[in-house]
């Protein structure tokens, strides 16, 4: 059978079974492991097995429960509470000070745990606070959750190490790709907040709270041990001095006694923290283990010399194939996991943008720029449904479909500007390596 009636079997039985509302890891395994049966015999099948078991033994892959402990570990010492509290201290007399104090926590807790305590923690502390100060819903919700998907581009990004893993690029060198183009993203997102202060005053009230410098003083004192911490991780990594797999063991040591020293290390907490870390990473395996097996099974049936022939083909701009690929993926991020776009885009886009010449870092920061700006846009926007689940009440579905377009405009912003300037995204990088 030809690789061009595979790819349509393929591809239009995982749409389909995605739109009946198969989790994408059963839709994809079950199709690939049908697949190979089918034409390439029973002993085939004897894939599964080798595959899930070199998968599931990869040192590369221990990053993954170790950043993830590491950021369970400091969200249970109470760090993000402390964090917050703290750097409020210092922008009190500041309009719209809240809003940018937690965008500034969200990229103190991206850097400690990636994608998803920003949100819950933020969402639980920050948000009844500014809307008790009557801050505006869109601005306390929306800053909350902008700040919150940054731990997708900030490393250590648990997204960035599945990617690496599937798409075989350093993992080292997407961390710093992350780094400068997340940073960029988080000034914006303060400059935004600034700007509506200053045109709608109304939306961001000053605060009366006097609040002395001695307060200030000490508030500081509260984060700098896991300041240090994310400082001895990423710098290490940066120069050089470990892998990310051994930094990421250093850092959930380092948390864990960080947890110890506030007195937060018990026997629930030590539980509690295993448990989340053992689902995530479990969550990550089961879509990387069918991932997996989809590549090898489309790789041999012959899918790198269509796609590369095809596209030499193509009489047209290879900037216009990737504006194309950018769309795409924008589009699968509205209604599909990030997980589920990585795992069936990544192995076929990739060597696309290696052919037309581009850089395979900087094409890989522009497609987890996409992957966050999915999660902040309905219908599927997972920052939208954790939203709903820690707001206070009286905020409804409605309120925080209203709070994100400003901030994902942002989002569209830096990722054109990463397109024009690659250099936003390699410098850090090749500089690093």
């Amino acid at each position: 059978m030809s690789i061009e009636l595979i790819t349509i079997i393929l591809f239009g039985s995982l749409l389909l079974l995605l739109a009946l509302g198969i989790p994408v890891t059963f839709a994809l395994g079950s199709i690939t492991v049908l697949m190979t049966f089918i034409f390439d015999g029973p002993d085939a099948v004897y894939t599964v097995a080798t595959t899930t078991y070199q998968q599931m033994t990869s040192p590369t892959l221990m990053t993954i429960p170790l950043f993830l402990i590491m950021g369970n570990f400091l969200v249970e010492s109470g760090i993000s509470e402390r964090m917050y509290n703290g750097l409020s201290y210092w922008l009190s007399g500041v309009r719209g000070g809240l809003a940018i104090v937690s965008i500034g926590v969200c990229v103190s807790l991206a850097m400690c745990g990636g994608f998803g305590p920003g949100i819950l923690t933020m969402g639980l502390v920050a948000v009844p606070a500014m809307l008790k100060h009557n801050y505006s819903k869109s601005i306390a919700l929306g800053s909350v959750m902008a700040g919150g998907v940054l731990g997708e581009i900030i490393p250590p990004a648990i997204i960035m190490i599945i990617f690496a893993f599937i798409a075989r690029v350093s993992i080292g060198k997407l961390f710093f790709g992350g780094l400068v183009p997340g940073l960029i993203l988080a000034l914006l997102y303060i400059c935004y907040i600034v700007f509506v202060g200053i045109v709608k005053p109304h939306e961001l009230p000053k605060p009366t709270v006097h609040i002395s410098w001695r307060m200030r003083w000490q508030a500081l004192g509260e984060i700098f041990l896991p300041s240090m911490l994310v400082l001895i991780v990423l710098g290490s990594i940066f120069l050089g001095v470990a892998t990310p797999t051994e930094a990421a063991g250093v850092g959930a040591l380092g948390s864990m006694i960080i947890c110890a020293i506030h007195r937060k290390l018990t026997l629930k907490v030590l539980m509690d923290s295993c448990m989340q870390t053992l689902k995530i990473t479990g969550m990550a395996l089961w879509i990387l283990i069918p991932a997996t097996l989809f590549g090898v099974f489309y790789a041999s049936a012959g899918a790198q010399d269509m796609i590369m022939g095809f596209i030499q083909s193509l009489e047209v701009n290879r900037w216009l194939v990737l504006i194309c690929m950018q769309l795409v993926l924008l589009i699968f991020g509205m209604f599909m996991d990030d997980y589920a776009v990585v795992t069936i885009c990544a192995p076929i886009m990739l060597p696309i943008a290696r052919l037309l010449g581009f850089d395979p870092i900087w094409f890989s920061i522009l497609f987890i720029l996409n992957m966050q700006v999915a999660y902040l846009t309905p219908p599927f926007g997972w920052a939208l449904i954790m939203m709903k689940g820690v707001a206070p009440e009286g905020v409804t579905t409605r309120d925080i479909w209203r709070a994100v377009p400003p901030f994902v405009l942002i989002q569209i912003f830096v990722l054109i500007l990463v397109m024009i300037f690659p250099q936003i995204a390699l410098w850090l990088p090749n500089t690093a390596f």
